[in-house]
């Protein structure tokens, strides 16, 4: 029988956004935590899955990691069979049956790296009966965007952005226990808050059931964070937008996402940058596109006209004979990157005809039509 995978167990979309898979596990682990149930096993059971897809899923490199498997024949964290295995590894399956503990660097192509990612970097030397002390852990990377107006995009600047993210839970210090209640080592996995599991002739880590990831057993949880040692609080950032951002680009700030375990390092934020569209510019690469309106006499005789761009007003020759949607190019007028390099501005000339004429301006195009030299270049 086949298990729900990571995605149905938050109840997320496989193309679902790094924000929306944690607000989907925020709501999760918070309604099926078993302090709030009483001890139940069932909310226990449900409150592990729910970790565990987190643990792959909130991370950005161990989700692209999980889906290249998932897509190969992995579900929720195991392979259904070892027909799917050998045909992506290369292995054979009486290898694999062996239980000769399997190490991860054994796997070659740079796949133990991809487990060591994926599994949390588990794995017992001496046996499935090995132990291991907890491990230091990174923190998860935190996603955001902003939304810069035009010339902030291209100018570069600093704008404040408003960061989603965790602080201690000052009720408790971070400890998950209400003040003057016991806080004990989890005689189930030593303190380490992990336990492991045999999986197909390899171990992987996962939260240990009896502590679901603390290493600690609390007597009494804090009413604050209702055990958790954290509370969500948003912080203001500023961020040095560059000079010649593109709508799309992400900026990465280190050591802002949330915090790590185990005295690891912090996560990074990712801030995706949206770009406002400007009235009368047009942004493709470093070139600058922009119309401009051009009668259809001065069109045919040629004129003068002023354009604006990044730099302000410039003159620029119409050509005679100039025709409807013909590109002028203004260089180096365009937009200037953080490299120094610098793009062309682009006007297209709109040749505007007139409705209505008098009586005299019609005479006169009839005129131009007859004469000998009319449509002739």
């Amino acid at each position: 029988m086949r298990e729900p995978d990571y995605y149905s167990i938050l109840g997320v979309s496989a193309d679902a956004s790094q924000e929306d898979i944690r607000k989907a596990y925020r709501k999760l682990a918070k309604e099926h935590h078993p302090d709030r149930h009483g001890g139940s096993k069932e909310a226990e059971e449900k409150f592990k899955r729910i970790s565990d897809a987190y643990n792959v899923l909130g991370n950005p490199e161990k989700r692209k990691q999980y889906d290249q498997l998932r897509q190969a024949g992995m579900r929720g964290g195991r392979f259904e069979d070892f027909s799917e295995f050998e045909d992506l590894f290369g292995g054979s399956e009486s290898h694999w049956r062996s239980g000769e503990g399997i190490e991860f660097e054994d796997l070659g192509g740079g796949l133990g790296d991809i487990f060591s990612r994926v599994f949390g970097g588990a794995r017992p030397k001496g046996g499935a009966g090995a132990t291991r002390q907890a491990a230091a852990r990174r923190g998860r990377d935190v996603q955001t965007s902003i939304t810069v107006p035009f010339d902030t995009a291209v100018r570069g600047g600093k704008v404040n952005v408003r960061v989603p993210g965790e602080v201690t839970c000052p009720g408790c210090s971070g400890s998950g226990a209400a003040p003057g209640s016991r806080l004990d080592d989890c005689p189930h996995c030593g303190g380490s808050g992990q336990v492991l599991t045999g999986q197909g002739g390899f171990s992987v880590a996962r939260p240990c059931p009896s502590c679901f990831g603390r290493g600690k057993i609390i007597e009494r949880p804090c009413d604050r964070c209702r055990g958790s040692g954290a509370i969500e609080e948003s912080s203001d950032v500023e961020v040095k937008i560059p000079r010649g951002v593109k709508d799309g680009q992400k900026l990465r700030l280190a050591g802002l996402g949330e915090p790590g375990g185990g005295g690891g390092s912090s996560g990074d934020l990712l801030i995706e940058v949206k770009v406002e569209p400007h009235p009368e510019f047009d942004r493709k690469g470093r070139d600058i596109h922009s119309k401009v309106r051009v009668d259809m006499v001065d069109a045919a005789l040629g004129t003068e006209v002023d354009v604006p761009t990044l730099q302000g007003m410039v003159s620029v020759r119409v050509p005679p004979g100039t025709q409807p949607g013909q590109k002028l190019r203004i260089p180096g007028y365009g937009l200037e990157t953080s490299d120094g390099r610098k793009g062309d501005h682009y006007v297209e000339v709109v040749v505007s005809i007139p409705r209505k004429l008098s009586d005299e301006q019609r005479a006169l195009l009839r005129q131009l039509k007859r004469a000998p030299a009319a449509g002739k270049r």
